[in-house]
């Protein structure tokens, strides 16, 4: 039978890809030949049947979300397959020229491996692409085979492709909206840090106390620091607080150069002066209050002489 655990891929475990180029660099591919649906059909049974079909005419689910499968486990279900057989059948739609997997990839994967030639198949004779998509997105949420990485792409390529909001993927998939927003914050995350997660070098409760960084060369330095002293993820989101803190209260600490040019601006011009830090530049802003004080400021600039230069200096 098919392994039903919650153990996601670690980072000593082979790993079987399902695509040459890493998922995590293709998070965001929306083949242009989709077409967006506003509405999926619900999923009936009613113009199925179960019969033997041969597995070299069943072509991948291409709407499926999981891209990583642990090799030792998939062996371990081949060699059950060799036993017992196939228990559950896939589901499949009929195509021109075979037929197209919808649900149980894992299973057409081992009985692939285990060399079987025909294998039971619920044939649906038609699906729109959407439900193909929440339906394998369901049977592996609903299973626990997806990583966080490979969920979060699921979702965003709903909401992408078939025009749906956080709200209507919640309800699709039977979970919060706030649930479905944190999860898809996962993919700005820097790539390193999403292979870190798919990979099991991490975890996802560390991958979200290290959105709280912002910058990636920070979020980077941490995952660095993560790895080299076996942080638990208490210890990430205390030091990303320490951290933030410590940015916030930089960041608003005052700059005494600046507050003695404000000073002496203030006492040539006899008004309030506020100068602001813009990277590099910044801006001076200085406060008058009639047109009478506009004049008496402007003739306080023009008067004030360096050496006769004629300009006005601080």
């Amino acid at each position: 039978m098919e392994d039903n655990t919650n153990q996601q891929p670690s980072s000593t475990s082979p790993i079987i890809s399902s695509e040459n180029i890493s998922p995590v660099i293709n998070s965001s591919v929306v083949e242009s030949s989709v077409q967006p649906q506003l509405e999926s059909e619900r999923l009936s049974y009613a113009d199925a049947k179960i019969q033997e079909i041969e597995i070299a005419l069943v072509a991948p689910n291409p709407f499926q979300p999981r891209k990583v499968f642990e090799q030792q486990g998939l062996q371990e279900l081949a060699d059950s397959i060799k036993e017992h057989g196939v228990i559950q059948p896939l589901v499949v739609t009929k195509t021109p020229v075979g037929y197209e997997l919808v649900v149980g990839e894992r299973r057409f994967r081992a009985s692939q491996l285990a060399g079987l030639k025909f294998v039971p198949a619920i044939i649906k004779q038609s699906m729109v692409d959407q439900t193909k998509l929440e339906v394998a997105l369901i049977e592996n949420i609903q299973r626990r085979e997806l990583n966080p990485i490979e969920e979060a792409q699921a979702y965003e390529r709903l909401m992408k492709t078939f025009n749906l909001t956080q709200d209507q993927v919640a309800k699709k998939v039977g979970k919060s909206r706030p649930a479905i927003a944190n999860t898809v914050r996962l993919l700005n995350l820097p790539a390193e840090i999403q292979r870190a997660v798919v990979e099991g070098k991490i975890t996802e409760g560390h991958a979200r106390a290290l959105l709280g960084l912002g910058e990636t060369e920070k979020i980077l330095l941490m995952y660095k620091m993560i790895l080299e002293q076996g942080m638990n993820v208490r210890q990430v989101e205390s030091k990303v607080r320490e951290l933030t803190v410590k940015r916030q209260m930089d960041a608003a600490a005052p700059d005494p150069k600046l507050m003695a040019l404000e000073s002496e601006l203030r006492g040539k011009l006899g008004t309030q002066v506020k100068i602001q830090r813009q990277g590099r530049g910044g801006k001076i802003t200085i406060e008058f209050f009639s047109d009478e004080e506009l004049q008496d400021i402007m003739h306080k600039m023009a008067t004030q002489e360096n050496g006769g230069a004629g300009y006005f200096t601080v």
